[in-house]
């Protein structure tokens, strides 16, 4: 007999704000979770198999891509751990989160997946228990994640982390609003991660300068976040960008989306995430103003952009 149960489990996306590439170095980065990019994950009892469906694939469990993999595993270890592994399922997925953008959309997945697992069997999911099933998702996926996607996916608010030290939500005070916008290219990870060990290998003390300058911004950022001073950390985004610009791993498409931005009337704008491709945002003072930006950044070839007020 088929019960009547639905588990349902909602995540949304995640933006770095400030401290990509230097978090490799243990500076500091500070991520945010972007509430309106959102994955959707229900679960429907079935009369036989077990089926996933989202916008990119329809079939069963054992048919996912390669390219998902990390997903299979995980979908295999909550059926283990929840004993579903002989339970028929329909898995539907439904998200408005790009991936390879660094919006977190694979960290979303595992935790949307996880919650919509556990609220099926009605069974408790504690915070260490999710961060471990997303983090278990994550390092097949990226090999060993940070922990930052998984933290923030599944926050309402601000983290900020240190690499093997801490990961911290804090409030945020500041009044503005985000831009968010797409290039329409993959970004670049492990080929960006290499540029600046490269220019570390060629000349050490200017590059590890720009780095620790890169660790000072985002914790005057997290200053300026708390004691709401949009006019400067607007200011500070738009030099982190330069410094990351200067570490060769911003791309020509995301110079130019900054730049529209700029002359639109922004109070800062940098890329996010690891850059040669992917996205950037842009601070406006106030919604009316980031409707201009964004529509300013469409004009300049962005692929996409979304509006969060903070």
């Amino acid at each position: 007999m088929i019960s009547q149960m639905l588990g349902v489990g909602i995540a949304h996306a995640k933006i770095i704000l400030v401290g990509e590439h230097a978090v490799v170095y243990n500076q500091p980065a500070i991520a945010i979770p972007l509430t309106n990019l959102m994955v959707t994950t229900t679960i429907r009892p079935a009369f036989r198999g077990q089926t996933i469906e989202s916008n990119t694939f329809h079939g069963d469990l054992n048919e996912l891509g390669a390219n998902v993999e990390g997903l299979r595993q995980l979908i295999l270890k909550l059926l283990q751990h929840l004993k579903l592994s002989d339970a028929s399922f329909n898995l539907e997925i439904e998200t408005n989160i790009p991936q390879e953008r660094g919006f977190g959309a694979s960290a979303a997945f595992a935790t949307s997946i996880t919650k919509a697992f556990f609220d099926y069997v009605n069974a408790s999911l504690t915070p260490a228990l999710l961060k471990h099933f997303t983090d278990l998702a994550e390092s097949i996926s990226h090999g060993s994640a940070s922990g930052l996607d998984a933290a923030t996916v599944s926050s309402d608010d601000p983290i900020w982390f240190v690499k093997n030290d801490t990961l911290t939500p804090f409030k945020m005070a500041l009044t503005g609003t985000l831009v968010v916008a797409d290039t329409g290219i993959h970004g670049q990870t492990m080929h960006a991660v290499n540029i600046v060990k490269t220019n570390l290998t060629d000349d050490y003390d200017l590059t590890w300068q720009k780095i620790v300058h890169l660790g000072q911004i985002a914790e005057k950022v997290r200053t300026d976040l708390t004691d709401n001073h949009p006019e400067h950390v607007g200011l500070l985004f738009t030099a982190a960008h330069h410094e990351l610009q200067s570490l060769g791993i911003s791309h020509p498409k995301l110079d130019n989306l900054v730049n529209a931005a700029l002359h639109a009337g922004a109070l800062g704008a940098k890329l996010t995430g690891a850059g040669i491709g992917g996205a950037m945002f842009a601070l406006a003072r106030n919604n009316d103003e980031a409707i201009t930006i964004a529509s300013a950044l469409t004009k300049a070839g962005a692929q996409n952009t979304w509006i969060q007020p903070l």
